[in-house]
């Protein structure tokens, strides 16, 4: 964070309203900055409160943001220029154009300017006008499958963004032999995650050489940050920005396409009966959201035009609907996110004090112990996340221990080695057995690397070793990793 330019996830950002020892050397890092926070929607309550914090401490150095999104409620907005005025005048008290607070247009730039926003709605076109075509599907994935591959009887590329890792690699394996396949989530080393993204910019990105027929499969991950070109797109329900995002990726650019896809079309998953989303995917995102994203997703979106009003009609409370069970959806909603925000609190710093004579010292007292000196506890403290554990994976033959990508251990740098992590799923590092999850991650480091306690890179790291097929046992679970499609855990007792 001291470097003249850094590059990194929201984290970084997020922890600079966390206390935590060395907090002031965050700030020192960021105070002269320019700092730039893209994809700023996909942020849920919790997240948001750190993230309103480090903006108003942000606007009390007088450091300028700029802040990126093509899907942003406009309640967020105005709470972002907000939150910076708070910081650097002291009163989230704007004025603005008549309507500024409300409007949906779309490309919009808003500047503070002082204590003035001030709104740009005039742009070159900004790209081409299409209209999409959606369609509600709810098919068993055997189904699904013959569904998209009937898509693809002509040639294309077919994205599919599941909610959860254990569904993307369901689908992946349904997928016949015969057809090419791609598979990204978040549950890969962090290698060969980067392999994947940079495979599928190289065969569907902007530039990339098309294959004749292609099968994507991913999670969130497909959605953000990455600029990839689907001929059609299946995906499970998601709330109104995020849907949007997705959509964004199909034929996103100019080219020639099959017949058959030759106009776009969204399949949306997972909500063919109002109100009923399935478990996993009401455990992802609120009931709420999904509700009312499916009550004014209609037959054919209309690109970039529909975006704004959109994701403004899901996000306003205030826009009538009539759903059955959206009142007991709202009033869970709310009480969530109060939730949140109150438990964001107990962990957070206190706002910037503007007196002239002011400090900053005492900020840290009563601090969260068990969060001050962990990097992972931290990281887990400002995304409301059950704590889970990072650990490098290595693989043990017969011929001596390699990294998954076959290179002798002892031949690899240190710095190297620890790039091979990967993050255990929640399920498999329950909170009441963390403690002994660790005791038996630190028992295996220390019998098979105990040189890793004087590397700089390495000093703390757990190792997980797989066996020669890349699998091994952990607490009660079964664990195995392919590099094509990640990281698979099964309970220990339906393992073979």
């Amino acid at each position: 964070m001291l470097a003249d330019f850094t590059v990194g996830t929201i984290d970084h950002l997020l922890l600079m309203g966390l206390k935590q020892k060395h907090l002031f050397l965050r700030h020192l890092g960021l105070s002269n900055k320019v700092v730039i926070i893209d994809e700023v929607h996909a942020y849920d309550a919790y997240m948001n409160q750190y993230l309103y914090q480090a903006i108003e401490w942000l606007g009390a150095y007088h450091v300028p943001i700029v802040v990126l999104s093509a899907t942003l409620p406009k309640v967020k907005r105005n709470a972002l220029l907000q939150a910076y005025a708070k910081g650097k005048y002291g009163t989230k008290q704007l004025t603005g154009p008549s309507g500024w607070e409300a409007t949906q247009a779309y490309p919009l730039l808003s500047l503070l300017d002082g204590k003035q926003v001030r709104q740009v709605t005039q742009f070159a076109e900004a790209g081409p006008r299409q209209d999409v075509k959606v369609q509600r599907l709810t098919l068993e994935d055997n189904d699904l499958m013959a569904h998209v591959l009937k898509r693809l009887s002509g040639g294309g590329v077919a994205g599919l963004i599941v909610n959860t890792v254990k569904r993307a690699q369901a689908l992946a394996d349904l997928v016949p032999a015969a057809e090419e396949v791609l598979i990204l989530h978040s549950a890969f080393l962090a290698p060969d995650r980067e392999k994947q993204e940079q495979r599928l910019q190289a065969v569907i990105g902007k530039q990339g050489k098309r294959p004749a027929k292609l099968i994507v499969i991913g999670t969130q991950v497909l959605e953000q940050s990455l600029d990839i070109d689907f001929d059609v797109l299946y995906t499970d329900i998601a709330p109104m920005d995020l849907l949007l995002q997705r959509a964004g990726r199909l034929h996103r650019h100019q080219i020639k396409r099959p017949q058959a896809l030759q106009t776009p079309q969204l399949y949306v998953m997972g909500s063919q009966t109002t109100g009923q989303y399935g478990a996993a995917n009401e455990a992802i995102y609120e009931k709420y959201l999904l509700l009312r994203t499916d009550y004014f997703l209609n037959d054919t979106l209309k690109l970039p035009a529909d975006i704004s009003p959109l994701v403004q009609a899901v996000y306003d409370e205030a826009a009538p609907v009539e759903i059955p069970g959206i009142e007991k959806a709202l009033e869970n909603f709310n009480r969530h996110r109060c939730q949140e925000q109150r438990k964001a609190q107990a962990f957070q710093i206190d706002e910037p004090d503007l007196d002239a004579d002011a400090t900053i010292l005492g900020w840290l007292e009563r601090p969260q112990e068990e969060v001050a000196n962990d990097d992972q506890k931290a990281s887990a403290a400002v995304r409301d996340i059950q704590e889970t554990l990072e650990v490098i994976l290595i693989q043990q033959t017969a011929k001596g221990d390699v990294l998954l990508d076959g290179r002798p251990l002892s031949q690899a740098p240190d710095w190297e080695i620890a790039q091979q992590v990967i993050r255990l799923p929640a399920a498999v590092t329950p909170v009441y057995q963390l403690d002994q999850t660790i005791a038996d991650l630190e028992k295996r480091t220390s019998r098979h690397y105990a040189a890793w306690r004087e590397s700089v890179w390495l000093r703390g790291a757990l190792a997980l070793p797989l066996n020669e097929t890349l699998e091994t046992d952990l607490g009660n679970w079964h664990l195995s990793y392919a590099t094509t499609t990640g990281l698979r855990y099964i309970k220990g007792e339906d393992y073979g």
